[in-house]
């Protein structure tokens, strides 16, 4: 740390975001809960290390470097339970490191209609120099397992002015994120059997097969294993289109991104990506440029 007090560091924090806002087009907010995000990842890589895995939209936030839609908060994924996240939490609230941030966790009642079979979601406030610098939420679901390794992902460099390193988080693999987005686009939520009104699947589905290329045989098994532990419904052999009163939700949410915003056209592209796999029929690995399984 290169400042000797709070308030220094949050006066030279406060500057760094608004020179990285105009440099970057980003907003300050997005920045802040960014660095909110960082500092406090950093504590849970400190005190739990390999029990934990990064999912959701923060997780792609840090892969594609902010060239995703902001998100307000971080989803966890892990394969104990509640009771060793909740230490766990506890832990990274009492770490005190040398970058001046005081976190304050507080646990909420489990969640429903999630994608996990379980998840809890805590409330967390950062501060810094005594005030409070950031809020955010994190969920955390419980699942058997992973298809396969996590990736590590280093954090930005928002903070090194400070003298404050990047850390490797480990993330979702892509193939199980795309699993775990095709889950949850398909599936029919609560007793009513209600479709899903969660158009940032889609437009996550359509980012990740615009970015970067997938084996079959990895993206085949993670949806199986995906679907072969939810089991709440059958792994389809083809992509169902979105709901029509998606159009507009997700014209604002693809607007953010550099994602097609047509709704039919976005679904074509997402079947076109998805549709051979779900059939069967995909060979070789999914090539983001031509848009095609090659």
């Amino acid at each position: 740390m290169r400042y000797a007090t709070a308030g220094a560091f949050r006066q030279a924090l406060d500057d760094r975001l608004k020179t990285e806002a105009a440099r970057s087009g980003l907003g300050i907010a997005r920045l802040r809960k960014r660095v909110a995000f960082e500092l406090f990842l950093r504590r849970l890589v400190a005190v739990a290390p390999d029990r934990w895995v990064l999912k959701g939209a923060l997780a792609l936030d840090f892969r594609f470097d902010a060239a995703t839609r902001p998100t307000r908060d971080m989803d966890l994924g892990r394969a104990d339970d509640e009771e060793a996240a909740v230490e766990d939490f506890a832990a990274a609230q009492e770490l005190a490191l040398d970058d001046f941030f005081t976190f304050a966790v507080r646990r909420t009642d489990p969640l429903d209609d999630t994608d996990d079979f379980r998840a809890i979601r805590f409330h967390v406030t950062a501060e810094l120099a005594g005030r409070v610098f950031d809020q955010f939420v994190v969920d955390v679901g419980f699942a058997d397992s992973i298809s396969s390794t996590p990736d590590e992902i280093e954090t930005s460099d928002l903070l090194s002015f400070a003298g404050i390193e990047r850390i490797r988080v480990p993330v979702l693999p892509l193939p199980q994120h795309v699993a775990e987005k095709v889950h949850a686009y398909t599936r029919k939520y609560g007793a009513s059997g209600r479709e899903s009104t969660r158009p940032k699947d889609l437009v996550d589905i359509l980012l990740i097969a615009g970015s970067e290329p997938l084996d079959v045989a990895s993206l085949r098994k993670a949806l199986e294993v995906t679907f072969g532990q939810r089991e709440q419904q059958p792994l389809p052999s083809s992509l169902p289109p979105p709901p029509a009163s998606w159009e507009e939700p997700y014209r604002r949410l693809a607007s953010e991104v550099e994602v097609e915003s047509d709704l039919d056209k976005a679904f074509a592209f997402a079947a076109e990506f998805l549709d051979p796999i779900l059939a069967g029929h995909a060979n070789g690995a999914w090539d983001p440029q031509r848009k095609s399984w090659a």
